[in-house]
């Protein structure tokens, strides 16, 4: 039987990323294009970044055709983590950007020449800014309602498009008033920014790659010591991501238990988790009879 829920996020993540596809195309070319014309050396920078975000969205809509399939005889925990691994590839894509920028930066400043900026330079930036904007705000709150951390990790390479281009724009401003090492100045403080976020979602990733715990054990045993027939709980242990988490325990219960009792006190631990944490995905429940006062069953 198909996984309605997952289908909706599969779908639902698709959309967002052919949405922004075609605005990210849309405004590198743009660009591209104005900033040959003018010869800003920056505005074209400027538009090759943001291919980079183009080509996340075409990855994007690669691995999330794999991410959502069901588990398999191969990937018996599912293929979430395939989204984690273009996460990582965002991050790195970002330091990339990051190192292109300085590069550029030293560039400008030993250069003398000034661009043409005219009002099409203008009018084509503050045309980019908001929709960088927007896509920023549109791909971070669906993101967060679809449980995506492709989506919310795009979102945040989105977001230094923004500060680059304010970076250019005052480049724009320099290069007016025959200042043009401010190029310079502003790219390398833009740089350092996007590499700060290039290394948040790589950290973020290693975390969900290495096992990191996403839940505190202590608030999944408060859930699981209300669960009636529950006795005790122990060796609480969680791994995956914020939107796919995968738990495993151990809960004591009466030893007089019918193993068909036994049996429901586990699917109630189970339900009692999910409900209390919706991105619980899995949960695997090692029963054990409760240990006397004198270590005796």
């Amino acid at each position: 039987m198909p996984n309605t829920g997952t289908d909706v996020t599969k779908k639902g993540v698709r959309r967002v990323l052919w949405a922004t596809l075609g605005l990210n195309v849309l405004v590198s070319l743009s660009k591209i294009v104005v900033g040959k014309m003018s010869h800003s050396t920056s505005m074209v920078a400027d538009g090759y970044h943001s291919l980079i975000d183009g080509a996340n969205n075409v990855v994007g809509l690669v691995v999330t055709t794999l991410a959502y399939a069901p588990p398999d005889e191969g990937h018996p925990y599912g293929h979430r983590k395939f989204e984690t691994a273009a996460t990582l590839f965002i991050g790195l894509a970002l330091l990339s950007v990051a190192y292109n920028v300085v590069e550029q930066a030293l560039r400008e400043v030993s250069r003398a020449s000034i661009p043409l900026i005219g009002a099409l330079n203008w009018t084509v930036m503050g045309v980019t800014l908001v929709i960088n904007l927007f896509v920023a705000w549109y791909e971070a709150r669906e993101g967060r309602r679809l449980g995506s951390p492709y989506l919310q990790a795009d979102a945040a390479h989105t977001r230094s498009d923004i500060y680059v281009t304010l970076g250019v724009v005052a480049s724009f401003a320099g290069a007016r008033a025959g200042v043009p090492w401010v190029d310079g100045v502003v790219a390398m403080a833009i740089a350092a920014f996007i590499a700060v976020l290039g290394v948040r979602i790589l950290i973020g990733s290693f975390h969900t790659l290495t096992d990191r715990a996403v839940i505190a054990p202590d608030k999944l045993q408060t859930v699981v010591l209300g669960v009636p027939g529950v006795r005790n709980c122990r060796e609480v242990r969680t791994r995956g991501g914020t939107d796919a988490v995968y738990v495993d325990l151990i809960a004591h219960v009466d030893s007089t238990l019918t193993l068909r009792e036994a049996h429901d006190v586990a699917d109630w631990i189970e339900e009692a988790l999910q409900r209390a944490y919706p991105e619980i995905v899995d949960v695997v429940v090692h029963l054990e009879p409760e240990v006397g006062a004198h270590g005796r069953v």
